[in-house]
């Protein structure tokens, strides 16, 4: 009885063809199988997740930083180290003492060499949020400033801020972009619009190689913004 509502509704009421109807229809089905298929795949990259965190060691990491509570925690396994709160000022105010004078201690981290298991050990990353931090540094090839944290999609600017002062960039950028090098395949950059490439290349093929940042500002139609903040990567190397 619905079916043949649902057909008069359409064909009498909105005017619809048979073609039309039935190529809603396909776009139903079609739609339908595509989230299915977006959900199962979201399902599999949480299986996947939760194996590569190794809950197992994890565990014990936790064991360990109770026993520490007191001590600086520095393995040389891993890339982070726990410093009493007081050495960074910018956080002594949130570290204050607390009856019998124990002091809390701030997780650091080493932005650039840290894995998936030194960011989950910060309160409001888990697993979800670790492999996107891992994966966005990657492709940057690597962070020159703590601040860059807030472009990682879903992270929260405030957390941000709220924990900087445990970030630290150690060697920064581990990936370069060589301007006077890099072919079409290799010149990508999550900063750098496909345009500007574009422009820079062209110009390259035609001038020669850029001897430094004056000879790039050479080029027409450049957005200097988009350059200076892509800057800390770019070589000039001939």
């Amino acid at each position: 009885m619905w079916k043949n509502k649902v057909h008069y509704y359409l064909r009498f009421i909105l005017g619809m063809t048979r073609s039309e109807i039935l190529g809603l229809l396909s776009l139903f089905i079609f739609l339908l199988l595509a989230d299915i298929t977006s959900r199962w795949m979201e399902y599999q990259s949480r299986q996947q997740a939760m194996v590569s965190f190794q809950p197992t060691y994890w565990t014990q990491t936790l064991i360990d930083m109770e026993k520490l509570h007191q001590k600086s925690y520095a393995p040389q396994t891993r890339n982070y180290t726990y410093r009493p709160a007081n050495q960074y000022p910018s956080q002594s105010a949130s570290h204050s003492q607390k009856g019998n004078g124990n002091k809390k201690l701030a997780w650091q981290i080493q932005i650039n060499q840290a894995d998936s298991l030194a960011w989950i050990a910060l309160p409001g990353i888990g697993p979800a949020f670790a492999k996107r931090i891992l994966a966005y540094r990657e492709k940057l090839g690597g962070f020159y400033q703590a601040a860059q944290l807030k472009e990682v999609y879903g992270l929260d600017s405030l957390w941000v801020n709220e924990h900087i002062a445990q970030f630290h960039v150690g060697k920064g950028v581990y990936r370069f972009l060589y301007i006077n090098k890099a072919d079409w395949k290799e010149f990508r950059h999550p900063y750098l619009p496909y345009r500007q490439a574009n422009l820079v290349l062209n110009y390259r093929k035609q001038h020669g190689p850029f001897q430094n940042w004056e000879d790039l500002k050479k080029v027409q139609q450049l957005d200097e913004a988009v350059w200076q903040k892509l800057s800390p990567y770019l070589s000039f190397e001939p």
